[in-house]
C-alpha cells in the first residue's frame, strides 16, 4: 500500500483538502469600503464576523472529499474501483470549485462587491493534477497486474 506512488499523491490531496477546509479562501470589498470573507461554511464581515450568507455546501464537499481521499487509500487491493472512485471525487472537487464561483458571482452581483481570491483557493485547483496522476498510476497498476496474471496462466 505505501509502496504506491498513488498512495502520495492521494495523500498530498487529502492534506491539501484538509487544510482548504479550514481556510478563508476569498475576499469580497464593498462599495462602502468594508470587507466579507468567504471561508467553507460561510461569507462573514470582515469587521464584526457577522454571518452575511451560509454556505455549508462547501465545507461539507471540503470534508467529503478530504475523507474521500483517505477511505480511496485503502482500497488498494480494487484497483478498479480506486480509479473510479477516484475519477469521482475530482469530479467532486470540479463541482465544488463551479459552486464556489456561483456562490462568489452571486453574491458579488447582489451587494456590488469586487472578488480577492486568496491562496487557499488555489488548494483544490492544485489536488485536480494530483488526482489524475493517482488515476493514471491506477490505470498502470491494474495493466501490469492482468498482464502478468496473464503470463502466469
Amino acid at each position: 500500500m505505501w509502496q504506491r506512488i498513488q498512495t502520495l499523491w492521494l495523500l498530498l490531496v487529502a492534506l491539501a483538502m484538509g487544510v482548504f477546509a479550514f481556510q478563508d479562501i476569498a475576499i469580497f470589498t464593498m462599495d462602502e469600503g468594508t470587507y466579507c470573507l468567504l471561508n467553507n461554511w460561510g461569507i462573514y464581515n470582515g469587521a464584526d464576523g457577522l454571518v452575511q450568507h451560509r454556505v455549508y455546501a462547501i465545507g461539507i464537499l471540503s470534508w467529503l472529499s478530504c475523507l474521500g481521499t483517505l477511505g480511496l487509500i485503502g482500497l488498494y487491493k480494487r484497483r478498479v474501483l480506486q480509479m473510479r472512485l477516484t475519477i469521482l471525487l475530482a469530479l467532486v472537487i470540479f463541482g465544488e470549485l463551479i459552486y464556489i464561483g456561483f456562490v462568489s458571482y452571486a453574491f458579488c452581483f447582489n451587494n456590488t462587491a469586487s472578488f480577492g481570491i486568496r491562496f487557499p483557493l488555489a488548494l483544490p485547483i492544485i489536488c485536480l493534477p494530483l488526482l489524475y496522476l493517482a488515476a493514471r498510476r491506477m490505470i498502470y497498476d491494474e495493466t501490469l497486474v492482468r498482464a502478468s496474471n496473464r503470463l502466469r496462466d
